[in-house]
């Protein structure tokens, strides 16, 4: 009886249902594996297919002997997040973070932009892999007085990063945008938009970033938008006068969302705003932030300064908490993030081991 044989267009649509993990054992078994799992298109179609996963960033309570706060991730499918109600981290073996002294830019398609305030670097990371990339430093800017932000132009098929000065009322400086296609840097031709401070982080959504910008000289609050397309400045104005925690969130609609002072979510449909979702004042404690809608099921998650990282499902109008991994930890930040091959060939491995912790 002859072996039997799988033909090439069989595999490929086997291989991009595979978990990352998997494929990256796969590559070393033959050349022509190595070949297709490493080739744009293979990880385009793969990264098409896969599942958002929720990134559950773990930071301690208290410094080291060092005297740094160790951090960890944990990665978590969307249907099995850890809540107080069941063993969440059961079978999750958590991951030494990158970076320690970083912030989260934004993360699309499995990679996720951190800036490093200790080297003073934009670093591009795909935890799946766990492979890194640090960009070239941004031509004539100082990282301390520029806001960065982070996302997919869909048009050219490549991931672009923006560098915005702050103008402090004054003239507005030079914006530069990043490509990782050319690994270069390039300026917007488009012109700077005066602000004096961003209150949120960017938002990314359908091809468009969104920050909450503020103009010290009239007193306005807007949202800023960036086309990564276009290279293009507009803003959009806010529905309500208390914007001081307005957090840009893409739940769903034309552009995203608004989560403001009184606990509500609010969305535009036909050029005006309207409240999608009120929470009473014994429901949640105080103002809500980092709102995020998961993509497999009616759950919200979000950030209230009072009780941390909530998840709230929209179906039983229903509370829960993410738990803390154990007791020497607390969640710190919580990010969507699909696995994928990005970054592959590129960059150098992260240095972080897995962790056994009791």
């Amino acid at each position: 009886m002859k072996p039997a044989h799988l033909c090439d267009e069989l595999i490929v649509e086997i291989f991009t249902r595979l978990p990352s993990k998997s494929l990256l054992r796969f590559r070393s078994l033959s050349k022509s594996w190595y070949s297709c799992i490493g080739s744009p298109d293979f990880i385009r179609m793969h990264t098409f297919r896969s599942q958002q996963k929720l990134l559950i960033r773990h930071r301690t309570h208290k410094e080291n002997e060092e005297g740094e706060l160790e951090e960890l991730y944990t990665l978590h499918p969307q249907d099995q997040l850890p809540l107080f109600h069941t063993h969440g981290y059961k079978d999750i073996t958590p991951v030494q973070f990158p970076s320690t002294h970083s912030n989260i830019i934004g993360s699309y398609n499995g990679l996720v932009c951190l800036f490093d305030y200790d080297e003073k670097s934009i670093i591009l990371w795909n935890p799946s892999i766990r492979r890194k990339l640090t960009l070239p430093d941004c031509p004539r800017t100082c990282y301390s007085e520029v806001e960065i932000g982070f996302g997919f132009d869909p048009v050219i098929d490549d991931y672009k990063i923006v560098c915005i000065p702050e103008s402090n009322g004054k003239k507005a400086g030079r914006s530069f945008v990043y490509a990782l296609k050319t690994n270069t840097w390039r300026r917007i031709a488009s012109a700077t938009p005066l602000f004096s401070s961003m209150m949120t982080k960017p938002c990314f959504f359908n091809g468009v970033l969104y920050w909450l910008g503020h103009y010290d000289l009239t007193r306005t609050y807007y949202l800023l938008t960036f086309d990564l397309s276009t290279h293009v400045f507009g803003n959009i104005a806010l529905p309500f006068n208390n914007v001081l925690s307005v957090a840009p969130t893409p739940i769903q609609g034309p552009i995203p969302s608004l989560a403001d002072f009184a606990n509500q979510i609010w969305l535009m449909k036909d050029a005006s705003w309207s409240a999608f979702l009120n929470f009473k004042k014994d429901q949640v404690e105080a103002r809500l932030s980092s709102v995020l809608q998961l993509s497999t099921s009616d759950d919200l998650v979000f950030y209230s300064f009072c009780n941390g990282f909530q998840v709230y499902n929209l179906k039983i109008g229903e509370f829960s908490r993410l738990v803390d991994f154990n007791g020497a930890y607390f969640v710190f930040d919580v990010i969507q993030c699909l696995e994928s091959l990005q970054l592959l060939g590129m960059g150098t491995a992260c240095e972080g081991n897995k962790l056994t912790l009791s």
